[in-house]
């Protein structure tokens, strides 16, 4: 039996990867990161960064991750193409294995189950990506959305101090649209990552790495007793074109680029600095077919984005730390008509933001708490809509976390966020209030097997309509080895 469990487990491992890392603990603890000393919450190229190559120094120890999750998102308080309620499932398996003198090797693999009740009209997966166009039938309904996750990444020492690291990654889903037009989505995303750090001495490491991404949707609509259907495509707001068909068919392409550089540095004992800078081009492609083999580009968007992130850690002494964080977020998009080559959307977004935390622990006992204050600005301008706006805000979010020993083999943890935002520039709220909470603990079945259980709850409302709101519920485990 313990030879089958082994055979079992090494197959999950293989056949996984990382797609972003599990940080059960920090989760509990209300997202605690930059003031916790936490595996998962280091100040190096790789967990700051997202540089493969410092995987390697990053996790020295084996583990292997089994993670179900169930989620629920309830409530009016959303955009107009986007369902009031979603329900999500999902499994995971996530394993790290060093290999000793080649490297270590880290796998992520997933499958995921979305349901999206009654959303109106729109056929795409992601209608709000920044864009300016909407692909739509006339009706409301429900859509059910279900694919695989893979990645696989790998990270080496090739000379003394110098270190190389690559991941893939390849996600697929199958959609499908339960009335009218019965729309159906294949959704596919390849993405790879290289990476390059030295490590120039004990106190100083430098790492560049290099992202490309390719995704496309394509939406097949046809109705199933084969007569014809109506879809508009949506230039802005309001303008639209109409397109009738015994089917019709849909393509959404991206392509971009990340270029990322991260230092981590320790100017005096106990003090851990790090950087890290990433430089995103990307665009998006609407097309749509004219004949049976040609498809003609209604729309195209440009991306530029930058990211600017500094973070630092002060381990004051056995029990306490000071945390600091600091950035600059800074996102720009334009989309036109490709065909009249005509500008229909210029948007800009700004984040400049700081934070502060600290955490008091000791043997039985943790405390820690997080605060952030960001300052948000936003210049739109919708020629097509005739609607110009210029939007700044500050943004506040708040955290705590506790965890306490209840024996050598049990621990408790709870977390709590508030979150205040004066304008909410996803949704569109203005003095939105989150309240978030978390509940959790760990139990430590062996000295190689322990269990995870998270229960998290959050309550978004405006304070200027209280009848819009948001409730998100999520039952999640972890379930880890350390010896497979």
């Amino acid at each position: 039996m313990k030879i089958k469990l082994k055979i079992l487990l090494t197959i999950l491992l293989f056949t996984s990867s990382l797609l972003l890392s599990q940080q059960s603990r920090l989760d509990a603890l209300g997202g605690l990161s930059y003031s916790i000393v936490d595996i998962d919450s280091q100040i190096d190229p790789y967990i700051m960064g997202g540089n493969p190559a410092w995987m390697v120094n990053s996790y020295t120890n084996q583990r292997l991750e089994i993670n179900p999750l169930y989620t629920n998102s309830n409530g009016n308080y959303h955009r107009l193409f986007e369902s009031g309620n979603i329900t999500n499932v999902d499994v995971s398996f996530l394993g790290i294995k060093p290999l000793g003198n080649s490297g270590t090797f880290r796998g992520y693999a997933a499958y995921n189950y979305e349901k999206q009740k009654d959303r109106y009209r729109v056929l795409t997966l992601t209608p709000y990506s920044g864009d300016a166009f909407f692909f739509t039938d006339s009706t409301s309904g429900d859509y059910r959305y279900s694919g695989p996750t893979f990645e696989f990444m790998h990270s080496l020492e090739v000379i003394d101090n110098l270190f190389i690291g690559a991941s893939v990654n390849y996600k697929i889903l199958d959609g499908l649209k339960k009335v009218y037009t019965f729309a159906e989505t294949l959704y596919r995303d390849v993405s790879a990552n290289v990476g390059v750090a030295y490590k120039l001495s004990d106190n100083l490491s430098l790492g560049i790495n290099y992202q490309i991404f390719d995704t496309q949707e394509k939406i097949l609509a046809d109705d199933v007793n084969k007569r014809n259907v109506q879809t508009f495509l949506y230039r802005g707001d309001t303008h639209r074109i109409v397109l009738n068909g015994g089917s019709q068919d849909f393509k959404i392409k991206r392509f971009g680029n990340i270029f990322g550089f991260q230092t981590q540095f320790i100017p005096v004992k106990n003090l851990t600095v790090g950087f890290d800078v990433k430089y995103q081009v990307s665009n998006s492609s609407s097309l749509f077919r004219v004949t049976s083999i040609i498809d003609t580009e209604d729309g195209y968007t440009s991306f530029d984005k930058t990211n600017i992130n500094m973070q630092a850690r002060w381990q004051l002494n056995n029990i306490v730390n000071i945390g600091f964080k600091a950035g600059y977020n800074d996102n720009n998009s334009w989309s036109k008509n490709s065909k009249h080559n005509l500008t229909l959307w210029e948007l800009g977004v700004n984040d400049i933001f700081t934070g502060v935390g600290f955490t008091y622990s000791n043997k039985k006992f943790l405390v820690g708490t997080e605060y952030e204050l960001h300052s948000i600005s936003s210049d739109s301008a919708k020629y097509i809509d005739n609607k110009f706006s210029k939007i700044s805000a500050f943004n506040h979010i708040a955290r705590i976390g506790v965890e306490t020993s209840l024996s050598e083999s049990v621990a408790l943890r709870i977390g709590y966020n508030f979150i205040f935002k004066e304008h909410d520039f996803i949704f569109g709220g203005k003095n939105v209030a989150t309240h978030f909470i978390t509940f959790g603990g760990a139990i430590k079945i062996s000295e190689t097997i322990e269990i995870e259980p998270r229960v998290e709850y959050s309550h978004t409302s405006t304070s200027n309509n209280n009848k819009r709101y948001k409730n998100n519920f999520g039952i999640y485990t972890t379930l880890r080895f350390y010896n497979f």
